[in-house]
């Protein structure tokens, strides 16, 4: 029975992340020596209700979700997944700071790093991002900006 539970919460995490990755989840990514950070942040309503509610997400026009996953280029031209120890924290306009809690999701051969968080209508918040990789001496920093709109 435990593992049918594990298959079921990989699966709707997957379901998630898919549906993100339909929705240009990863239209935004930076390269850092031989990594690729892919980063997005939208409303948690743009997402499909079924997805949110199984993988434990607030679906709301007033609640943000960011999604980050790391790459290693490998020689050969592909990409593999890459654990990585990472930090984020955003600032509005009105320097009103806040720290984000990211959850680590592993689903297969992918590793996600997500966060919901409280957004007001038109709101901007400048998002800085820390990255160590697994097994790198040195963080990187990845800087990103998004504005949101709340109202119908």
């Amino acid at each position: 029975m435990h593992a049918r539970k594990t298959t079921t919460a990989y699966w709707m995490a997957g379901l998630l992340f898919l549906t993100l990755s339909v929705s240009a989840a990863w239209a935004n990514s930076f390269e850092y020596e031989n990594y690729i950070f892919h980063y997005n942040a939208l409303r948690t309503d743009e997402l499909p209700a079924e997805s949110t509610q199984k993988a434990g997400i607030p679906r709301s026009r007033n609640r943000g979700l960011i999604n980050l996953a790391l790459r290693e280029k490998r020689p050969d031209g592909s990409t593999v997944a890459v654990p990585a120890q990472i930090t984020v924290s955003a600032v509005n306009l009105n320097n009103q700071y806040r720290e984000l809690s990211l959850r680590e999701v592993r689903e297969q051969d992918a590793i996600y790093y997500i966060s919901d968080f409280a957004i007001n209508n038109e709101e901007t918040l400048r998002f800085q991002v820390n990255v160590l990789p697994e097994g790198a001496k040195k963080p990187f920093k990845v800087q990103f900006e998004k504005q949101f709109f709340t109202a119908p």
